[in-house]
């Protein structure tokens, strides 16, 4: 049931500033299959300031029983903000006008109230929602990351507080939110830290999206059959289609911006971060690959076990219908497990004196790799005084195909680099290298090995290597192929374009060399190349195929992104192999990076 005070309707336009795309004659409706699909654009298309200029008479303004009706109200931090308790605002929504295509997206300053000593965070009450007139179809959004749908076509509920509680909003503090609801599932950072990255395999979401830009309401503080409690929001963007990085970064307050943190945070940064709240995304790997995770560990050195801890899983999330646990094992080289666990398998050369100091602030670097039915574990711990840890672990028993691992921990909080986490196959130094040491190879004549990605990449895939070169020309160095998903040799081989290191390139009738972008300095490229760290990252949606290239120099300078986009793909699958000329490239790893998330 709807509780409405209603104020006077205004006819003003003050109170958002409203960016609308021009009329459509197939709202709501999805691109064509790949092959015909327009490109997905990021589209800002309405933005709510609630300064003090905002008439609130222009949005549908209402209570619950015994709540206060809407306000602005000035903040120390935000200046002019929206103030709920117990009220709830209802917007004609704007998307509802334009077409979407990947996702719907949004991005806003949020704070609730400190509950009471006796009350529970409220995690229940919708920050937002969508709803057809008559309110029997919604989707809302909570606090808890909980988004909820009941549709025509089906209904849909993603963390539920009533099972499981994420964590990601503390009460009393002002937060970033950004987030996209896409065609796949949804991901939500808070504060610049990725907090939700959901693939869903079992509904379609697409339908969610559509909804969210289809049906004719928008309401903020109402939705969930559960009153919103107290809160405030500031600064509302709603965007079609999913928002990057720029989006993603914390605004600042001032008329700056503030600098994104680069980690994923896992725990509470005042240590105070009890047993089994805090988990990362899981990551989960099929058949005899390796996964890989790299991570700064904080504790409050109270005991051995307040640090990091790794669970491995049956390839389920934790939460999920069918969830086994393989394995746990903790930092302090301590475990437990399934019928095949034994911790008679754990190795390590710690010093218990020095250990719980050691850990605060040490770096970890995490390797899982599975070969059948075992699996090891190799931790690799660096201190802040530049010791060294090892530990080690296996795990031999009966594994379906796909297995997951996530961490946790106790007393502690991790912060993991994006760029370190990893799934498919790594290479020691020397063991895999592209082209002949002493550089002498010859164009078009020595190849890596032949990649096939089939469909869309669920997550950016990438080659990382160290690139050796003569340093003649630019030009000597790396070159990158993406083919028709056809290898070299194989009947209806053809290219869609070849990239080189130089940010030059050529392809079939659709390769634009416009579409690449750089800020290289040709006086100390060739110089700044040699023994370069490289890492060549793919992503494809629908036609397109994304490139980014990002180098680090051997001295440790990080060269400015170098990107390509290629509109035109027609076949299913897709495939790529690097070659050189007079360079080498010794390979690190070749696998999908989870964690990572790209502007385009």
């Amino acid at each position: 049931m709807k509780y409405f005070r209603r104020k006077n309707l205004s006819l003003t336009l003050s109170a958002l500033t409203l960016l609308l795309v021009g009329a459509c004659t197939d709202w709501g409706r999805m691109d064509p299959p790949a092959g015909n699909q327009v490109y997905p654009k990021l589209q800002k298309i309405a933005a709510y300031a609630f300064d003090q200029k905002t008439d609130l008479d222009t949005f549908r303004l209402a209570a619950y029983p015994d709540g206060a009706m809407p306000e602005l109200v000035e903040d120390k931090d935000h200046g002019s903000v929206l103030h709920l308790n117990g009220g709830y605002i209802q917007i004609n929504n704007p998307l509802n006008s334009v077409k979407v295509q990947n996702g719907v997206s949004l991005t806003f300053w949020y704070k609730q109230a400190v509950p009471e000593a006796d009350a529970d965070q409220d995690l229940q009450g919708a920050i937002f929602s969508f709803q057809s007139e008559d309110g029997s179809q919604r989707m809302f959004f909570t606090a808890n990351g909980w988004l909820s749908y009941k549709g025509t076509d089906g209904t849909y509920d993603y963390n539920d507080p009533s099972s499981v509680k994420t964590g990601m909003i503390t009460p009393g503090e002002w937060h970033y939110v950004a987030m996209s609801v896409t065609n796949t599932g949804m991901f939500v950072y808070v504060d610049g830290m990725r907090k939700i990255d959901k693939t869903e395999t079992g509904f379609d979401c697409s339908k969610i999206v559509q909804f969210m830009a289809s049906v004719p309401e928008m309401y903020i503080g109402y939705g969930s059959g559960s009153p919103t409690q107290e809160i405030w929001m500031d600064d509302l963007t709603i965007y079609r289609n999913q928002i990057t990085s720029k989006e993603i970064a914390v605004p600042g307050t001032g008329g700056g911006e503030e600098e994104t943190n680069p980690y994923i945070i896992v725990g509470n940064k005042d240590m105070t971060t009890p047993w089994w709240t805090a988990f990362s995304d899981l990551v989960t790997m099929t058949g005899n690959q390796t996964m890989h995770f790299g991570f700064y560990n904080h504790t409050n050195q109270v005991a051995n076990w307040d640090n990091w801890v790794l669970v491995v899983t049956n390839g389920k999330k934790f939460g999920d219908a069918g969830y086994a646990e393989y394995c746990v094992l903790r930092s302090d080289a301590f475990g437990w497990g399934d019928a095949n666990y034994n911790g008679a398998n754990i190795t390590h050369n710690y010093n218990w004196d020095t250990f719980k100091a050691d850990m605060d602030g040490a770096y970890v670097d995490l390797t899982i790799k599975r070969t059948d039915n075992r699996i090891d574990i190799t931790a690799i711990i660096t201190t802040k005084a530049g010791g060294t840890y090892r530990m080690t672990f296996f795990y031999e028993g009966s594994l379906v195909g796909t297995i997951g691992a996530f961490l946790t921990c106790e007393g502690s909080y991790l912060e993991i680099d994006p760029a370190t986490v990893y799934v498919g196959n790594s290479y020691t130094p020397g063991s895999y290298v592209v082209g002949p040491t002493d550089l002498s190879a010859g164009w078009w004549s020595f190849f890596s090995n032949f990649t096939k990605i089939t469909g869309n990449t669920p997550y950016p895939f990438a080659y990382t290597f160290i690139n050796n070169t003569s340093g003649a020309a630019n030009w000597d160095n790396w070159v990158l192929v993406c083919t028709n998903g056809k290898d070299r040799g194989e009947d209806g081989y053809a290219e869609y374009f070849v990239m080189r290191a130089d940010a030059f390139g050529w392809g079939d009738a659709n390769y634009k060399g416009a579409n690449i972008s750089h800020s290289f300095d040709w006086t100390t490229f060739t110089k700044q190349m040699k023994g370069a760290t490289c890492m060549i990252i793919l992503t494809r949606d629908g036609n397109r195929v994304d490139m980014t290239a990002k180098v680090t120099t051997a001295t440790g300078v990080k060269l400015g992104d170098y990107t390509f986009f290629y509109e035109g793909i027609s076949t299913t699958d897709i495939g790529f192999f690097f070659t050189v000329e007079q360079a080498s490239l010794d390979m690190r790893t070749v696998a999908y990076y989870p964690f990572l998330i790209l502007q385009k």
